[in-house]
C-alpha cells in the first residue's frame, strides 16, 4: 500500500508546508518613519439638520442655508445653497476644544 517512496514524498510535503506555515507568523518591520504614526487623524462626528432658512443678500433672496446641529458640543454649522431641499444629516469635522 504504502512505499517508500510515498512515505518520503509525503514526510517531505509536511515539512515544507510547516516551514511555510510557521514563516507567514513572522513580525513585521518598518524601516525608515511610519507615516500612520506621525499623522494626526481627522476626527468627524453626526451633523444633524436642525432647520431651513431663506437666505437674504442685500433684500433679494439669494438661496437657502441649511443650518445642522453638532452631535457633540460646538458652533453650528452652516450649508449654503441652491435648493430648498437639505439633507437630513452627515459627518462634519469636529470642533477644536
Amino acid at each position: 500500500m504504502f512505499t517508500i517512496r510515498n512515505i518520503f514524498f509525503l514526510n517531505t510535503l509536511i515539512i515544507l508546508l510547516s516551514i511555510h506555515v510557521t514563516a507567514s507568523y513572522s513580525k513585521g518591520k518598518i524601516y525608515g518613519e511610519s507615516k500612520t504614526l506621525s499623522k494626526e487623524y481627522i476626527k468627524y462626528e453626526n451633523c444633524r439638520l436642525r432647520k431651513t432658512e431663506i437666505n437674504m443678500k442685500d433684500g433679494v433672496k439669494d438661496g437657502y442655508k441649511c443650518i445642522f446641529k453638532r452631535q457633540g458640543k460646538g458652533k453650528d454649522v452652516t450649508v449654503f445653497q441652491p435648493s430648498p431641499v437639505c439633507q437630513k444629516s452627515f459627518k462634519c469635522k469636529r470642533e477644536i476644544q
